[in-house]
């Protein structure tokens, strides 16, 4: 069984923060609370804090509800769900992704609500309907939404609930979305509500998955196999998610945002930045069994062994393909074959 990233396990296991760096997500929390009180009790500031398309880019210039929006509610039920889910998966992430925890709040909520406004804006194009321009989109689910997915890659194994051993941090990106759906369609919230889950999901692994920098690491993302699109979905789904995933890698690599490592680039790089597609090299976390040490040091040689050589044969086959150039390039031309003459032969 994969074991979970040690430094989540240590904050799940904590009810204390002990780091003094730790105020990102304090702030974040303050900050969620104050702004869905101020909806709540005042619905008018809805003008100022919620994206509306009409608002923001159309009749008057309020670009920066854009930004504003994810941080505003002006439901007090969604209000203390997600400011609930934002304090506490919010400390998890904040300690293991220290500032890149604010840039990635900030990337997924920008990203989510331009994409939404631009389908509002569609809508209205399409319909001529009012509404689609004046309805007001807010809310922290778009962000609470990647944290899943933030979750389902740094423990995917990790129990939801510590004496439930059904549903795991894998689970839950599936879970959210079918929970926004099934909300959406027994009308107990709206179209808007649902895309920012969606949205929130997409986005969350995207940026994960090409754009999220790690230490020691010259490659961003994480290209390995077990974070692919597909597996965020359940069995039936994944041929469909594959598919997506499939689009998503073709136009993040025809935008230059993502790179196949060949072999002699992957001569010059750092071990580290060898990407885990091919070798995923398990780490060993200090709170594991013997046996489970003993068997992830086993795997951990194996594949460092099978690194080694593939870089062996990659080079092997480069230094044999140079010597055929220069043997070409050295070689002298055949000399044309010169006919047996004189006259004593002819008889």
């Amino acid at each position: 069984m994969p074991v979970a990233d040690p430094e989540l396990q240590a904050t799940l296991s904590t009810r204390v923060i002990k780091s003094p760096q730790g105020k990102i997500h304090v702030a974040l929390t303050a900050c969620l609370f104050l702004l869905c009180l101020l909806g709540v009790t005042k619905p008018s500031s809805a003008e100022y804090f919620a994206m509306i398309p009409f608002n923001t880019a159309i009749g008057k210039f309020r670009a920066w509800n854009l930004l504003t929006s994810a941080y505003y509610d002006n439901s007090i039920v969604m209000g203390c769900i997600n400011t609930a889910v934002a304090f506490i998966v919010g400390r998890m992430l904040e300690r293991k992704w220290k500032l890149e925890f604010a840039k990635f709040l900030a990337v997924i909520n920008l990203a989510t609500m331009l994409t939404i406004f631009i389908i509002m804006v569609a809508c209205y194009a399409s319909t001529t309907d009012m509404k689609f321009l004046l309805s007001p989109v807010c809310g922290f689910s778009a962000a609470n939404a990647a944290f899943g997915v933030a979750l389902k890659q740094l423990a995917p194994n990790q129990n939801c609930v510590a004496s439930f051993d059904k549903i795991k941090f894998k689970h839950l990106p599936a879970i959210v979305i079918a929970c926004a759906v099934v909300c959406y369609g027994l009308g107990v919230t709206q179209f808007k509500d649902l895309l920012l889950v969606v949205f929130g999901t997409y986005y969350g692994w995207l940026y994960l998955r090409y754009f999220m920098p790690y230490p020691g690491n010259a490659i961003r993302g994480d290209s390995s196999e077990e974070f692919a699109f597909k597996t965020l979905w359940p069995g039936p789904l994944r041929p469909i998610g594959a598919m997506f995933g499939n689009i998503t890698f073709g136009c993040c690599e025809m935008c230059g945002f993502c790179k196949v490592v060949d072999g002699p680039v992957a001569e010059e790089l750092p071990r580290t930045a060898i990407p885990s597609t091919s070798i995923p090299i398990p780490e060993v976390p200090d709170t594991v069994s013997e046996a489970e040490r003993k068997q992830s040091e086993r795997r951990r040689a194996l594949a460092v062994k099978a690194i080694n050589e593939r870089i062996e044969q990659l080079k092997q086959a480069r230094s044999s393909a140079q010597n055929k150039a220069k043997a070409m390039e050295t070689s002298p031309p055949d000399a044309p074959a010169e006919g047996n003459g004189g006259g004593a032969d002819n008889v």
